[in-house]
């Protein structure tokens, strides 16, 4: 009986090293199956050398391979584009002034001989008084009331040679600046949807052109020691506040020649973007359906300025008046709600608050556009010019308006060219370049294949087999 065992277990040892034996000189690969053809034993310790050598190799290869694969690198395409009837850009224009009306001098007067309980330099009357018009009843009915109306500020508008139509402007309140007034946003001030204006030329004359009047009333003056207008250059999908404004000074003629960049950058997990967040349902946080709600399309900004000030409404019952407000909450007001408001502006500064709060629940777009400026200015009106002014019958404005040329601004907006420049990222390796370069290290050092993969199941199956055809002679015996 024992002989008998000893007789099976060499046989099936046997069977099993002839199966690998015979697939190793079959297989593709080139290192193990020239060791066991080899019968030279210098020639077998050669190809030994040489297969662990490149095996090593290979190895550290296919192993950077992966790691760069895993490290979501991107190659940056910057391409300039031709377009020859681009959209024209949505500009945004306003009074410096946030106090300027009949009704901002009745609002002020009260509490006019407090101002000298503030700092004038760092404009904290400015602040105080813009919290408590916030919560003044007739603000509360009619936003308009403290600030330029459109007939008092646009003393003219043209747009590629003609006259512009004031019902055009669309309305817009800026928390700063009090009213301002938008052209070009798809919509007019009644909210009714209007093409978007395009050009087709570069000249100055083909853009557009407007004269602001900047005045202030005297009793007001003190509040702020600036005058002028300010403008933001956006498209028409970006909030106002989401751009840096040009300051427009009295007496001076800006010209503001526009250029195009567009970008697209790779979502997660290449940066730190995601993808459709224009989409009210991609996302359920609170702070970004809120700005989906205010807003045509979403913007991270947006988004952090709303987590902050949900921070301050919670902490103090109140919000920052010139940021952007969603929650309509009351302004900061009074001493309390003053120290209230330093103790989370510190708390912001000092703290990871923005990191672990706000941007967890305010995605990173992916996608947007930057408006690049040149901008010169030159002196405008002067007495004669006034004159003329008074006597033209193609001025009306100034039948109703008296005539000082020192509140004067006037800007022209154009495109500088019609093309645009566009960046756009794309990952520097995608699965099937991974593929290809594994494919490629293996193939160059080890003479594999992915068939030769096969080769190794193969092995497994014949050993398998044998072990079956083993038990079947067992259980016949």
């Amino acid at each position: 009986m024992g002989k008998k065992d000893l007789s099976v277990k060499p046989n099936l040892s046997t069977q099993i090293k002839n199966a690998a034996c015979e697939i190793i000189l079959s297989s593709t690969s080139h290192g193990f199956p020239n060791i066991l053809r080899s019968t030279n034993l210098a020639i077998k310790l050669m190809w030994t050398i040489f297969t662990v050598l490149f095996l090593g190799i290979c190895g550290y290869m296919i192993t950077a391979a992966i790691i760069s694969y895993f490290n979501y690198d991107v190659v940056t395409v910057i391409r300039v584009k031709n377009e020859f009837k681009p959209y024209f850009p949505t500009v945004t224009l306003c009074n410096l002034n946030y106090f300027t009306s009949d009704e901002a001098i009745t609002l002020i007067k009260p509490f006019e001989n407090s101002k000298v309980f503030f700092d004038p330099f760092d404009l904290s009357f400015d602040m105080m008084a813009k919290g408590i018009s916030k919560q003044d009843p007739k603000f509360l009915i009619n936003s308009k009331i403290f600030s330029d109306l459109q007939e008092k500020l646009i003393v003219y508008c043209g747009y590629a040679m003609e006259a512009c139509n004031k019902s055009e402007f669309k309305f817009y309140f800026h928390p700063n600046y009090g009213n301002c007034y938008q052209f070009n946003t798809g919509y007019n001030q009644n909210g009714s949807k209007t093409p978007l204006k395009t050009t087709i030329v570069t000249e100055k004359a083909q853009g557009l052109r407007l004269v602001l009047n900047t005045s202030v009333p005297e009793s007001l003056k003190f509040i702020t020691p600036f005058t002028g207008a300010i403008v933001f250059i956006h498209n028409h999908t970006t909030d106002p506040m989401m751009v840096t404004g040009i300051t427009l000074s009295p007496k001076t003629e800006t010209n503001i020649a526009l250029s195009r960049m567009f970008y697209s950058s790779q979502p997660k997990p290449y940066s730190q973007c995601e993808t459709g967040t224009n989409d009210p349902n991609s996302f359920s946080s609170e702070l970004y359906k809120l700005v989906l709600q205010n807003t045509q399309f979403y913007t991270q900004t947006l988004c952090v300025y709303q987590c902050f000030q949900r921070e301050l409404i919670e902490n103090c019952d109140c919000s920052v008046t010139t940021f952007p407000d969603f929650y309509k909450a009351k302004s900061c007001v009074g001493q309390e709600q003053t120290i209230c408001l330093q103790k989370v502006f510190d708390m912001a500064k000092n703290t990871d608050f923005f990191t672990a709060t706000c941007y967890q629940e305010c995605p990173l777009e992916c996608d947007g556009m930057t408006f690049q400026k040149t901008v010169s200015t030159t002196q405008y009106s002067n007495a004669q010019f006034e004159e003329y002014l008074k006597l033209s019958r193609f001025t009306p404005y100034f039948n109703k308006t008296e005539v000082n040329g020192n509140d004067f601004t006037a800007f022209s907006v154009y495109y500088e060219n019609l093309g645009y420049i566009d960046i756009e990222e794309s990952p520097s390796m995608e699965w099937v370049d991974l593929l290809s370069n594994l494919g490629g290290i293996a193939g160059l050092f080890l003479g594999v294949s992915f068939l030769s993969f096969v080769e190794i199941i193969e092995c497994v199956m014949q050993i398998i087999l044998i072990f079956i055809n083993q038990n079947k002679i067992n259980q016949t015996k």
